[in-house]
């Protein structure tokens, strides 16, 4: 039994049918949206007793499809689960999740999940600072993604390791990734993706090529500014007005590489608006991708919008 379970949940009932597994799905997306509407820290906790609750499920009988579909189920809310402890700076509690939602897919041969899964830890390692680790994980997702046959999965994953390869300022394979990744995502078929991949959008990719770029900018070439501004325009203008947490994340980006450009006038206003998105939302997430931006600000202290915004980055840092 999973480390997940406490003792003070009910019992499960007996036997189990595909409409108590399509209970767990919905009760998950609940909960995923409201993650990307406000942040991981307004659901975490309702997330954890949802997936101590529904562990239990594996002790009732069940017809063989309706425990491969259980498995799935259960995988997706432990991905979930990892990603909001995540996204609140619980480290050590997201990879248990991670580790526990790769233990229920891989069972089930759900490739596509595992990628999913991969991609989302490598994410916690390239957040702290360790590409190579990161690289890791995002391989093993490509590989998982392929032999899935998704192209949706393998866009995300190469996008990712594009990031990673940033970070470490080796430009030549970054650029290589991010151009596997546009390749793949023209090839996939975005009409009914799988629930845990439809955060990727067109809106996305063009927010994971500025991401790119700006990393690039910052590690290597601040001419790859140029190219980051754009595409994360783009992005900002696509998102829905209640991706609060997508928004500050991009905003703050675009922020900075208006900053990089020498736009100070510019880079404070979208500074500002960045702040104000991120306000209310729960995200250690959203500080730390304040970070950059506070010191790209600080960097030109010599100009009063700029003192402006690093005054209110370190105030909203300190809230």
């Amino acid at each position: 039994m999973s480390e997940f379970v406490g003792d003070s949940t009910p019992p499960p009932p007996a036997r189990i049918g595909m409409t108590d597994v399509q209970t767990v799905e919905e009760t998950t997306q609940v909960i995923r949206a409201l993650d990307y509407r406000r942040g991981g820290g307004s659901c975490r906790t309702a997330l954890e007793k949802h997936a101590t609750k529904c562990e239990r499920l594996l002790d009732a009988e069940a017809a063989e499809p309706v425990r491969e579909r259980l498995l799935v189920a259960l995988a997706d809310l432990h991905n979930l689960a990892g990603w909001t402890s995540f996204d609140v700076g619980a480290v050590e509690e997201a990879h248990l999740h991670f580790d526990r939602a790769l233990e229920l897919a891989r069972p089930s041969h759900n490739d596509d999940l595992v990628a999913n899964i991969l991609y989302r830890s490598g994410r916690v390692y390239l957040h702290h600072n360790d590409p190579e680790r990161a690289l890791a994980m995002f391989r093993l997702g490509e590989s998982a993604a392929v032999e899935a046959g998704s192209e949706l999965a393998v866009a995300i994953l190469h996008s990712n390791e594009a990031w990673a390869y940033a970070k470490l300022g080796s430009e030549g394979e970054a650029l290589e990734q991010l151009k596997l990744a546009r390749h793949a995502f023209a090839k996939a078929d975005l009409s009914d993706p799988p629930v845990w991949a439809r955060f990727f959008t067109e809106v996305d990719m063009a927010a994971m090529i500025g991401t790119v770029h700006t990393e690039l900018a910052l590690t290597v070439d601040r001419k790859h500014s140029r190219l980051a501004i754009p595409a994360l325009q783009t992005a900002v203008d696509g998102y829905e007005e209640d991706m609060s947490r997508s928004w500050a994340f991009n905003l703050a980006a675009l922020a900075t590489n208006h900053l990089l450009q020498g736009d100070v006038d510019v880079a404070a206003a979208v500074g500002v608006q960045a702040l104000s998105r991120a306000t209310g939302v729960e995200s250690a997430r959203c500080k730390d991708r304040m970070l950059p931006l506070k010191a790209a600000a600080e960097s030109r202290s010599d100009n009063a919008d700029a003192r402006d915004l690093a005054e209110r980055i370190t105030a909203f840092l300190a809230a």
